[in-house]
């Protein structure tokens, strides 16, 4: 009678272990398919891409999914300070992906004389938002910041809004700087140091509104390379930013000055 217990007893086990195993497993299989409906309404939503196959369609559903409890891990650790993790059409993208496509390679910037730079004794607010700008997946942050800040500067100087042509500057600027193998190379990268060269040569720079912008636009231009573009200096198409701080928190406010920042943030981090 005893042995038979145990056996019951094991067998009772057993079949709740089976019964728990495969309740979730449902539980699985059915939030597996919550997630791919949230793969197909965000393809919706981003309806420029696409995919060349069903072996693609999956891997990227499958870093869709990983990405995802990515999201939900980072609004865990910081949705108590403020923090708000959510899609962007970067979703199905790997790090290493966006790294190279959208990200640039690390530089030193220039360094020079204190007398270059414009003093001012008085600081700022900080504004409540600010606006930010979309160059979509090609490496032109850097002609975005040079333009912008001369945007900033004029008006500052006459009080007037101006919107000029970064696109110019994409395709135009093939200001370079050997000794430091420095050039602006269009969409594949460049300084914004050297394109304000190019602005002081030049005498000027368009409007946004007689050469607009079109690089990483579907279907909309095709930028040439800037002229005399360099390709020993510029190197293969993979774009870099300047990148100094990983984090938003270290960006000085104390020192903010309208029209003046030039900040570019690091948008993986590397621990």
């Amino acid at each position: 009678m005893q042995t038979y217990s145990l056996i019951f007893r094991t067998t009772v086990v057993i079949c709740l272990f089976v019964l728990n195993f495969a309740t979730l497993t449902n539980n699985y299989d059915f939030f597996d398919e919550q997630l791919e409906i949230l793969f197909k309404n965000w393809l919706q939503d981003n309806d420029d891409h696409q995919y060349d196959s069903f072996d693609e369609y999956q891997r990227r559903m499958s870093i869709f999914k990983e990405n995802y409890f990515k999201i939900q891990q980072f609004n865990k650790n910081y949705g108590l300070h403020g923090a708000v993790f959510d899609w962007n059409r970067f979703a199905d993208q790997t790090e290493d992906e966006f790294r190279n496509k959208i990200l640039m390679q690390s530089q030193t910037p220039p360094i020079h004389s204190a007398l270059r730079y414009m003093k001012f004794p008085t600081v700022a607010n900080v504004p409540n938002s600010f606006d930010w700008r979309d160059y979509r997946a090609v490496g032109t942050c850097w002609a975005f910041s040079a333009v912008q800040n001369v945007e900033g500067q004029w008006f500052m100087k006459s009080k007037a809004l101006a919107e000029l042509s970064i696109e110019q500057i994409v395709d135009c600027d093939d200001m370079q700087n050997p000794d430091l193998g420095q050039a602006d190379c269009g969409v594949h990268g460049g300084w914004p140091y050297l394109s304000f060269q190019y602005m002081m040569r030049q005498g000027g720079i368009e409007s946004e509104s007689t050469y607009p912008y079109c690089a990483g636009l579907k279907n909309s231009c095709k930028p040439c390379n800037a002229p005399d573009y360099n390709k020993t200096i510029c190197g293969p198409p993979v774009p870099y930013c300047l990148i100094k701080d990983s984090c938003e928190s270290k960006l000085d406010t104390k020192k903010f000055i309208s029209g003046l920042k030039v900040v570019d943030w690091k948008a993986i981090d590397d621990d």
